[in-house]
């Protein structure tokens, strides 16, 4: 008969017990580590990509700002480079005024005396004097638009004067109906560099209605809305897609956008093909107020 254990393992059973326990716990702490080994190797891989993120989005901040500074500096050079031209302009106006123009005005006061005096008694000479007469007149009058180009005449006569100028020199030359209604800004007192802006925005929208838009008639309507000098100049006219891509011929509308940012006013264009063109120019012409809420606190 065998007997039986109760209660209690053999010693080469509790070494067996003990065995497997030791297996166990070393298969745990390999599981462990491998699961550790794991967890590092993904947190130092995500590590990366955060810090190659970060990076990323250091270097577009610092391409937008580099971006930004370029652009501003562009805008700071065209911006320099229209008051040098405008600069140059009077000047050249100026020399033309007080050389050539000077010149031939004394030489048709010289002219005109040899006219009178072969009225008479010299027929054959009177009527070449009298061509030669023709000929200053008509240099005289070239002279004259040339200084007008490149320098707007009456300016200091105030701004609806000097636009109203340029809209019948611009019916003289193109033969196209302009009617110029500007009553509402008839008291308006503008400094001179002003009135030059708004009068190259009117030359160039002029110019455009001429050479593309195959209009007939033209409307140039100024008035004051809210501290701001507003000004739509629009035909009847052919017109054009404002979205398709720019034309050489646009880059006059680009340079008057670059004219008017650094005085904070801005252009838009409305245009289709059965309803013509409106170019409607923003700018303002008395500062905004201070922010209240920067006034200091009273009591």
């Amino acid at each position: 008969m065998r007997t039986q254990l109760s209660g209690r393992d053999t010693p080469a059973q509790g070494q067996r017990n003990t065995v497997e326990q030791e297996h166990n716990e070393s298969n745990h702490d390999a599981a462990t580590a491998a699961l550790e080994a794991a967890v590092a190797h993904l947190t130092q891989d995500q590590m990366m990509v955060n810090q190659a993120l970060v990076e990323k989005i250091l270097s577009s901040e610092h391409t937008e700002n580099a971006l930004r500074v370029s652009e501003q500096k562009l805008h700071d050079f065209l911006a320099h480079q229209l008051a040098n031209r405008e600069a140059e302009r009077k000047r050249i106006a100026g020399e033309i005024h007080d050389t050539l123009a000077q010149n031939l005005l004394a030489l048709r006061i010289d002219i005109v005396m040899l006219y009178q005096h072969t009225a008479s008694r010299h027929g054959r000479l009177h009527d070449w004097v009298g061509a030669a007469l023709d000929n200053v007149d008509t240099t005289l009058r070239t002279v004259k638009q040339l200084m007008g180009d490149l320098r707007p005449t009456g300016l200091e006569l105030g701004l609806q004067a000097t636009l109203a100028m340029e809209v019948r020199k611009f019916i003289r030359a193109s033969g196209i109906d302009c009617q110029l209604e500007a009553s509402a800004i008839a008291n308006l007192e503008l400094d001179e560099e002003t009135v030059l802006t708004v009068c190259r925005v009117l030359q160039e929208c002029l110019n455009n209605v001429f050479r593309h838009s195959l209009a007939s008639r033209v409307t140039v309507v100024l008035g004051v809305t809210d501290g701001a000098l507003e000004m739509v100049v629009s035909d009847n006219g052919i017109g054009f897609d404002p979205s398709a891509p720019r034309r050489s011929s646009s880059y006059g509308l680009f340079e008057l956008e670059e004219r008017l940012a650094p005085h904070g006013g801005s252009l838009s264009v409305t245009s289709d093909r059965t309803h013509g063109t409106a170019v409607s120019m923003h700018l303002p012409i008395i500062s905004p107020p201070a922010d209240a809420s920067a006034a200091p606190a009273s009591g």
